[in-house]
């Protein structure tokens, strides 16, 4: 076995800048996957804040008017809404309403949304796509 001081000195050299390369690397290698958890994470948060606002505004509007929304747009023409928000996945407003008929009490009943979900293919980091949140 070689000893590192019986090495060449441009050896020695050349280890320690693979070396420090190699962690260079590293770095910033686990640099962009923490940025990119961080974007993903945000958007994340977005997404969460934004369903939760519609979903309110649903139920404000049904509970108010005594029969759910026809369409995410009926919420902003009527104010429950400002606007509806942009999905921060796909940049679109592609948000799939679900329509059922909502029970209003005997004997009524109407047609309209109950709730609403992203739209687009993502998934989160748990592999759960977005549009079951």
């Amino acid at each position: 076995m070689v000893s590192s001081m019986n090495r060449p000195k441009w050896l020695r050299k050349a280890e320690f800048l693979l070396l420090a390369v190699l962690c260079a690397a590293v770095l910033v290698l686990s640099r962009a996957n923490v940025c990119r958890m961080g974007t993903q994470g945000a958007r994340e948060s977005v997404l969460r804040q934004d369903l939760q606002t519609m979903r309110m505004a649903i139920d404000n509007y049904t509970l108010d008017k005594q029969h759910p929304p026809q369409s995410l747009q009926t919420l902003v023409d009527e104010k429950y809404l400002r606007a509806i928000p942009i999905n921060p996945f796909t940049h679109k407003a592609d948000w799939v309403a679900h329509n059922v008929a909502v029970d209003l009490g005997s004997p009524k009943s109407a047609i309209g949304i109950d709730d609403v979900h992203a739209g687009g293919g993502e998934t989160d980091s748990d592999r759960t796509p977005y549009a079951e949140w």
